[in-house]
């Protein structure tokens, strides 16, 4: 799943980051207030283990197959499959494999089962120069830029042009042209946002728009400078550069606060150089379809999908169980609670339980986010579904969509690209069904939280629900009634899907990307726990009977919406598919 930091559309940062940026750590002191989180009722894990081997797999959807599934995509080999990586790369290859040996279609890029995303990176070239008037800024300490092409100016004047976004003091064209145009940003997380991605900070006839960023806001400078991956999409914001406000002085003989719109500076030249390469192994979504069984119904679809990739390795190794425990105790929710670092009551708890597990086994350094619930879990169960699905006598009378995203966990990129280039018409899809993270929900996980930051906790019948009737009141009615009269009895739990929810899980998932587009959608998810986007999130802390009956109750969902008279109705309001997305 998207990390919380990241936004809805194509984003650059999450509100993670935004705090970050803003605000720096949550400090020890303010973590030490943090009420203890509940620990399970044993410090050793299940007795699973922590490599197996693979077994065929049946047109049945078994604990057995799931775990034959998980123990290859999410192993050490795959490198915590990052898109752009090889071991991404691996991942679908065998995602391939498995859908040409049960006979589905390839509905990918010219006849295969992939489809490449125009992924490339980008890396500064620290000899970037930036003067004003006779006086040189230093690189990462004064200023920074963000660019997807090199930027060169040659002593154009200096103009200030407000603050961003303020329309009213917004420069004209002819008092923008040529000229290097510099704004202010709000010291807010808004502020950051559009200092990032905002577009049209000044007139385009200007030869350059540089930011100046408040002290607290230090951090962008690197942020932006990092080296990153990038998609291609001709949705490109611009260049800008950013200058740090206590170097500003080099840029007007006044201080910002005493400018008026219109004031001169003095010249700039800039010479910001980026390099900017594909990435070296193909980022790639997997498409496949099982055609319909009814030439009237065939050419309409009920898409089901996942993410494929993960976020890699870590720069280095921890030891794995003291992570476990601490995380466990300490961080609930993961990467979610990245900012609580203990009070000395948990801590003492995970020292103790952490002796007790080392009277069991020895340390493992451990650097591989092999992310087997996320999303992991998620695509083996969409095989399992497709696998099921094909065994029928009778297929669906509709076609079936499968669709393995790329790049979810940077930004909804694979998802994106697909809805964008849909390898059918994008108007046939008559529902999409998402699995993210469906490979945990016990009674000991903290699964989330409701609205106004109350704990949820799974069960033996746990399964999250969002967005399934926000668009299409028919399709969430649909999924209650299969799993009624299938006799699948769950508990469905709607709260992380309420109006305004702070964690806004409706935007963070591949859905949301075809909800835009008015397509009714429906996320299925286990929801999160302490392993979430950590190193422990591995195949043998996976509950494979509780996520091989969600893949037999979203198999029975897809084989419902495959054979119904009619597609789902839309009759709630529909999304801007160019504006961003709150819950």
């Amino acid at each position: 799943m998207l990390p919380s930091r990241f936004g809805a559309r194509r984003p650059a940062l999450t509100a993670g980051v935004l705090a970050l940026l803003l605000a720096g750590r949550s400090s020890g002191a303010d973590a030490q207030n943090a009420a203890p989180a509940p620990a399970a009722a044993s410090p050793v894990p299940a007795a699973l283990p922590l490599k197996r081997a693979a077994t065929p797999t049946t047109g049945a959807i078994t604990p057995t197959d799931l775990m034959s599934r998980l123990y290859v995509f999410a192993d050490d080999s795959l490198g915590g499959r990052e898109v752009g990586t090889e071991g991404h790369l691996k991942a679908t290859t065998y995602l391939a494999a498995e859908l040409r040996r049960l006979g589905l279609k390839p509905a990918g890029d010219s006849g295969t089962y992939f489809q490449t995303l125009p992924l490339k990176t980008k890396k500064v070239d620290p000899m970037s120069a930036f003067v004003a008037g006779g006086a040189s800024l230093a690189l990462g300490r004064e200023w920074a830029f963000l660019a997807r092409a090199p930027i060169a100016v040659d002593s154009a004047p200096v103009v200030f042009g407000g603050m961003a976004g303020d329309s009213t003091a917004r420069l004209t064209d002819d008092q923008a042209r040529g000229k290097v145009v510099v704004v202010t940003m709000p010291l807010s997380q808004a502020g950051v946002q559009l200092a990032l991605e905002g577009r049209a900070l000044a007139p385009a006839s200007a030869a350059a728009v540089v930011i100046v960023v408040p002290p607290q806001v230090r951090g962008l400078l690197n942020y932006v400078l990092n080296p990153g991956q990038f998609m291609d999409d001709g949705l490109d914001p611009g260049a800008r550069l950013y200058v740090m406000a206590d170097a500003a002085g080099k840029l007007f003989a006044e201080p910002l606060d005493k400018l008026a719109p219109g004031a001169t500076g003095t010249t700039a030249r800039i010479n910001a150089v980026v390099s900017v390469t594909p990435v070296p192994f193909a980022a790639r979504n997997v498409v496949a379809v099982l055609p319909g069984s009814d030439p009237r119904l065939a050419a309409q679809y009920v898409a089901v999908g996942a993410h494929s990739d993960h976020v890699g390795v870590a720069r280095r190794a921890v030891d794995h169980d003291s992570l476990l425990v601490f995380n466990r105790i300490v961080r609930p929710g993961g990467a979610e609670d990245e900012g609580k670092f203990g009070t000395k009551e948990q801590l003492d708890q995970v020292n103790a339980e952490l002796a007790t597990l080392r009277q069991a086994r020895g340390p493992r350094p451990d650097s591989i986010f092999n992310g087997a619930d996320d999303d992991g879990s998620g695509s083996v169960a969409v095989l399992e579904v497709a696998e099921r699905l094909a065994s029928l006598k009778v297929r669906p009378k509709r076609s079936t969509l499968f669709v393995w995203h790329a790049g979810e966990e940077k930004g909804l990129w694979g998802s994106a690209w697909f809805t964008e280039h849909a390898t059918v018409p994008r108007d046939s899809i008559v529902a999409q069904l998402n699995l993210d993270m469906v490979g945990r929900g016990a009674a000991t996980d903290v699964t989330g939280t409701t609205a106004d930051g109350k704990a949820l906790r799974g069960g033996p019948d746990y399964l999250q629900l969002v967005g399934s009737r926000r668009l299409s009141t028919e399709l969430g009615n649909l999924v209650e009634q299969v799993n009624t009269t299938g006799k699948h009895g769950f508990t469905f739990d709607y709260a992380m899907d309420a109006n305004g929810h702070p964690m806004n899980i409706y935007c963070r998932s591949d859905h949301y990307e075809y909800a835009k587009w008015g397509i009714p959608v429906t996320f299925f998810t286990t929801g999160g726990h302490s392993a979430y986007h950590q190193l422990t999130d591995e195949p043998q802390y996976i509950d494979y009977d509780h996520m091989a009956k969600v893949s037999r109750l979203v198999a029975d969902v897809a084989l419902a919406l495959g054979n119904r008279a009619t597609r789902p109705v839309v009759d709630q309001p529909r999304l801007d598919p160019r504006g961003s997305c709150k819950q």
